[in-house]
């Protein structure tokens, strides 16, 4: 049995969760808790919100945020990061979103003595979207190779992503270990736009680096040969205003609809009703939506630009990989499943199959293991194995 821990997590983002990353952490933080552990989250606060909450037996300590192109970035004090990890007393710091926050409470953990580990939830390309920040792209992705090589460990929820970090310069040892799925409340909503013919769903945040408007023109092209068939598209970002313009422009407009950000019973009910789901990202570390859909026993295709593609689908058995920039590929998968119901309830199973390995317990279990090789290596002078 592990060892019980006393563990600071460090997310700009965690309650309510408006990214990947706050979903992992509502998954696994009570589960720490529930498994013996306390558990603290360091975290943004948004106007309104107490400084400290209690949630599902983890404490909540918020911090001075500003929203930054629509999400809400942490800048606590050097005094405030201090004040919290006093009050915490944590053996281990464990951090999951790379910002400001990060590096400031990185400096006084390290002041402090305190072990750190770090999740590699997304890359450098991601946070530099937006122009401004493209500029500082290369200083960015050499910054967070730096602030990772001063952690005792590293946590990739890909194989293959942890073979890129270690080629990138992360000299720190790194663990593959996975996002975890869970569903355990199912709403009863459906949108009513529910033909005859296929049903897409498409989960995420609605930015550049997801590529939806490529969804949308392989979906465009689908409907040529497969007239009765809907796209769903759930979640909300800068991009949706574009992306409605765009849906009107290829004369799909009322074949789509934008569900907008869902909670999580009732994004279950869209896993559950949906055909195929499709995740047609250019930067993705493992694509959770991806998971949840195989979760749901649903055929999934993604894009070869995933570094996780590979883990996640076996091209033709659980789904398909297909490129980036080629809608007519996209269309032509889907309409191979559009033709054939038992193809798409055998790559299904086969999907739920495979997802048996993201689930939370495993995860939690892989999660403890890391923590006490950390703590081990500290007491022997020396870094994780």
């Amino acid at each position: 049995m592990p060892a019980q821990f006393s563990i600071c997590m460090v997310s700009d983002d965690f309650l309510p969760a408006a990214t990947g990353v706050g979903v992992h952490l509502n998954l696994i933080a009570p589960e720490l808790v529930r498994r013996g552990c306390e558990v603290a989250v360091i975290t943004s606060r948004r106007k309104g919100e107490p400084e400290v909450e209690q949630w599902r037996g983890v404490t909540i300590h918020r911090t001075y945020s500003v929203k930054v192109y629509g999400f809400y970035q942490a800048l606590p004090s050097l005094a405030a990061v201090r004040r919290i990890l006093e009050r915490c007393r944590p053996d281990l710091v464990h951090h999951h979103y790379a910002g400001l926050m990060m590096l400031r409470v990185c400096r006084l953990a390290e002041v402090l003595g305190l072990p750190q580990v770090s999740t590699y939830h997304f890359s450098a390309d991601v946070l530099t979207q937006q122009f401004p920040l493209r500029l500082f792209r290369s200083l960015i992705r050499s910054q967070m190779v730096s602030c990772n090589n001063r952690f005792d460990l590293v946590i990739a929820p890909s194989q293959k992503l942890a073979d890129q970090l270690a080629a990138a310069g992360v000299r720190t040892p790194i663990r593959y270990i996975s996002n975890p799925v869970v569903f355990d409340d199912i709403g009863s909503f459906v949108p009513a736009q529910r033909p005859p013919g296929l049903t897409v769903l498409y989960a995420g945040r609605l930015g550049p680096e997801k590529n939806v408007s490529f969804l949308l023109q392989g979906f465009a092209k689908l409907l040529m040969q497969v007239p009765e068939c809907v796209l769903w598209i759930a979640g909300g970002g800068p991009e949706e205003g574009a992306l409605r313009g765009l849906s009107a422009q290829l004369g799909i407009r009322d074949r789509v609809t934008f569900l907008g950000h869902l909670d999580r019973p009732t994004l279950a009910c869209c896993y559950a009703a949906c055909d195929v789901f499709v995740l047609p990202s250019l930067l993705e570390t493992q694509g959770m939506v991806a998971m949840e859909a195989m979760w749901f026993a649903k055929p999934i295709i993604v894009t070869s630009a995933i570094v996780s593609a590979h883990e996640l689908v076996e091209d033709g058995v659980s789904g398909y990989i297909v490129g980036p920039d080629s809608p007519a590929e996209l269309a032509s998968r889907l309409a191979i499943l559009a033709a054939d119901s038992d193809r798409r309830q055998a790559m299904g199973r086969a999907g739920r199959e495979r997802a048996r390995a993201f689930g939370l317990e495993g995860v939690v279990d892989s999660l403890l293991t890391a923590y006490s090789l950390v703590m081990e290596g500290r007491a022997l002078g020396k870094r994780a194995l």
